[in-house]
């Protein structure tokens, strides 16, 4: 392996411990929930998921789940979309 390599690995190691230098602003994601697999997006900081929790009650716990693992790369406070 050539010292440029090794410089990227080392520096690429200390981006991943150093959490503030990303912000993710949209994301498409498959969830497997205990009973089903649902598709959620983070798209312009409104969730969107394609469980009927989420179509009912405009929430639910696979955003509620990602936004926690996210949080700290999350953009300011997504919101949840309106359910239809």
């Amino acid at each position: 392996m050539d010292s440029s390599i090794i410089g990227k690995i080392d520096k690429a190691r200390r981006y991943a411990e150093e959490r503030d230098r990303v912000a993710i602003t949209s994301l498409k994601s498959t969830f497997k929930g205990d009973h089903n697999q649902y598709e959620v997006e983070l798209d312009a900081g409104n969730w969107i998921c394609q469980c009927h929790f989420f179509n009912t009650r405009g929430v639910c716990s696979h955003i509620m789940a990602l936004q926690r693992m996210l949080e700290e790369m999350l953009t300011s406070q997504p919101q949840t979309a309106q359910a239809t």
